[in-house]
């Protein structure tokens, strides 16, 4: 079972042990059940751009080219983030609003803290339009990439890493 609860500055938190729930927020946790497969996503294949070919190697992470609004993003491949998270100056060099979105939790290996969420209409990835999608702004340490790719987008491509040629490829499912 999975538990939501809002604290007080109206940041989302979820768990799947009551106990961590703080005592204050527990009579207005509710269960929200299992978790859920996500909704599929309106994903349109462009016949004119190849499959995400993206090459990789000495230790750096894989790197996905994304449009959003025709501007050109830099997103690091995560398999293990659930959301896609994009830094503020990347959100506004797309053309949308960095500010003014709900706060939501960001829980990560390295903490917490807390993000925006914000409706991106429409993403184009590996030769597919995504969208309309909730990415979470919020300034990451990503080196020279714009942020990081999730499996809110990933789980609707199949991604093939082949470490002997140094480059992963993603392609619509």
């Amino acid at each position: 079972e999975l538990y939501q609860w809002t604290d007080a500055s109206g940041v989302r938190y979820y768990t799947s042990d009551p106990d961590s729930i703080p005592e204050v927020y527990r009579p207005s946790a509710r269960d929200i059940g299992s978790p859920r497969p996500r909704e599929a996503l309106p994903v349109e294949t462009r016949r004119d751009v190849d499959p995400g070919v993206m090459p990789f190697g000495g230790g750096a992470p894989i790197v996905a080219a994304v449009e959003i609004n025709g501007a050109a993003l830099r997103l690091i491949v995560d398999t293990g983030a659930d959301r896609t998270m994009i830094s503020p100056a990347a959100v506004v060099r797309a053309g949308l609003s960095a500010t003014g979105g709900r706060p939501v939790q960001i829980l990560g290996v390295t903490g917490s803290a807390v993000g925006t969420e914000l409706v991106v209409p429409q993403m184009d990835v590996a030769g597919a339009r995504v969208g309309p999608l909730r990415v979470v702004v919020h300034e990451a340490t990503a080196g020279r990439a714009d942020g990081l790719l999730g499996r809110d987008v990933l789980d609707f491509f199949t991604l093939t890493i082949d470490s002997t040629a140094g480059r992963a490829i993603l392609k619509p499912r």
